[in-house]
């Protein structure tokens, strides 16, 4: 007789334990602490031995093919967990890997043939199958993710995150100097790991269990979405093409390095919003709303005053930041890298946001919020071009508007499905002191008779010590609601 799958099975695989939602997030925070710390090894590494060109180059690749990812998957990255955590269905699974097979690797072919095709500075037709097999391998790792999401096992899900888009890589460039031996391998690799670790969370693949409702489910609710992954990909992945089409490497170098900086960000609010999608699915199809609200609420005032202390942070040590991580500063570098920090607040809220507003309807209404954000940067570079403005200064103000009007259009949609109003003026005022604080501690650390590291470190131990102090003595207020839930 065939074995009935239970969820209990899930729990005498640690890979797959079931653990509480603080666990979830403390989990994912560090491990998130971890890759990002890990990629601005990996970014430096081939910076100092190859060059900032060189790494621009790589970057450029890796973002076009990871920003496209959502649109080859067909929205599973989303759908899959959102079915999955409402009553653990194997069969979601199983239809997904089938939906893999048949849509997402002709899709993948389509794309990278295309981008040939078209002949995107950055990519060379030569190595079409280098470009196929690690776009494959991220595919497959973001729904190995998605499958461990939907079972709300974060174990496993950060440890293969990790693997993928951190161990491997640093391993394998420690070995191989060329980077398209390099990205062959790291394909390879962790294609045939994420798709071994899919099957084996899922149990296997039965093919008793594919059926044509839940895979039409899955494509309806990632169709739904498909404008929003396009979106996302003009957002994050159009203003490197566009710089390397028109400008050159260096830039793309500097601005992905500054997206890096921005996706610290995903630090704090990525682990929220991993762990909230299936969670909030969860709670709403068992008719809790009201306490997915007020959690909301505090996740959001403390991800906004968050994003901003970083943003400030990394804005006023930005060159100390190139020049440690890079190996080299230049006042063109500088620029591009403070206006791409400068959009860290709104990407992080939008990040933040985008589960939550993907959780409580079947609508696409994240379409709406990033198909918003994209046309901006759309007509602004369409603007600068006609009145014949800086290119490169054209694309960084799109870059930086479109991600504001992004951060806009998720506040009003926040507000829409959930009655919640996020902005007001005791959160405003809480922001503006904390800039201010900020810069009067940079300002009096300046002037003491030290080496930009000291100082650095001299001011970034006051802003741990002031941070700790004000956790620790507020009693009322967002920081207190959320020390209760945390605590708790």
């Amino acid at each position: 007789m065939e074995r009935v799958f239970s969820y209990k099975d899930l729990r005498m695989n640690w890979l797959n334990k079931h653990i509480s939602f603080k666990a979830d997030i403390i989990l994912t925070l560090l491990n998130s602490l971890v890759v990002i710390g890990s990629i601005f090894i990996l970014n430096g590494l081939i910076a100092r031995i190859h060059g900032i060109n060189i790494l621009g180059e790589f970057l450029l690749i890796k973002r076009t093919l990871s920003a496209f990812v959502g649109i080859l998957l067909v929205g599973m990255n989303v759908g899959l967990p959102n079915y999955l955590s409402r009553n653990f269905e194997k069969s979601y699974g199983d239809n997904s890997f089938l939906l893999f097979i048949i849509i997402t690797i002709p899709l993948t072919i389509i794309f990278i043939g295309s981008i040939c095709w078209l002949e995107i500075t950055g990519f060379n037709a030569d190595n079409f199958w280098i470009y196929m097999i690690f776009s494959l391998s991220i595919s497959a790792q973001f729904i190995t993710y998605a499958l461990y999401r939907g079972y709300m096992n974060m174990i496993g899900a950060n440890i293969f995150q990790l693997l993928g888009a951190a161990v491997i890589p640093i391993i394998i460039f420690s070995f191989i100097l060329d980077i398209y031996t390099a990205l062959f391998w790291i394909g390879l690799s962790v294609l045939i790991i994420m798709l071994l670790s899919f099957i084996n969370c899922n149990k296997g693949i039965s093919v008793s269990a594919i059926n044509a409702h839940q895979s039409k489910e899955i494509i309806k609710y990632g169709m739904e979405r498909m404008p929003s992954f396009i979106s996302q990909f003009i957002l994050l992945a159009g203003i490197p093409i566009f710089l390397a089409n028109k400008v050159d490497f260096e830039s793309v170098a500097y601005f992905n390095s500054g997206l890096s900086l921005v996706r610290i960000s995903l630090i704090f609010v990525g682990p929220i919003g991993m762990v909230l999608l299936p969670r909030i699915s969860n709670k709403i199809a068992g008719g809790t709303k009201d306490d997915v609200v007020k959690l909301l609420d505090v996740l959001f005032t403390a991800g906004i005053v968050c994003s901003v202390i970083i943003t400030v942070y990394c804005y006023i040590n930005a060159p100390l930041i190139l020049k440690l991580w890079l190996g080299q500063i230049s006042e063109t570098g500088l620029r591009i890298l403070r206006f791409a920090i400068l959009a860290l607040p709104f990407y992080a809220f939008s990040s933040l946001t985008r589960s939550p507003i993907d959780a409580v309807s079947e609508r696409g209404y994240n379409s709406l919020v990033y198909g918003f954000g994209a046309l901006s940067m759309a007509i602004i570079i369409f603007i600068g071009r006609a009145l014949q403005i800086d290119l490169l200064t054209t694309a960084l103000f799109s870059f930086l508007i479109s991600h504001i009007m992004t951060g806009i259009a998720s506040s009003y949609y926040i507000k829409k499905l959930y009655l919640l109003r996020i902005w007001n003026f005791k959160l405003f005022c809480e922001i503006v002191f904390s800039i201010v604080i900020m810069c009067l501690v940079h300002y009096l650390v300046s002037q003491a008779v030290a080496s930009d590291l000291s100082q650095c470190m001299i001011a970034s131990f006051i802003y741990l010590l002031m941070g700790g102090s004000i956790i620790k003595f507020t009693s009322t207020g967002w920081l207190a609601e959320l020390k209760t839930k945390i605590y708790a």
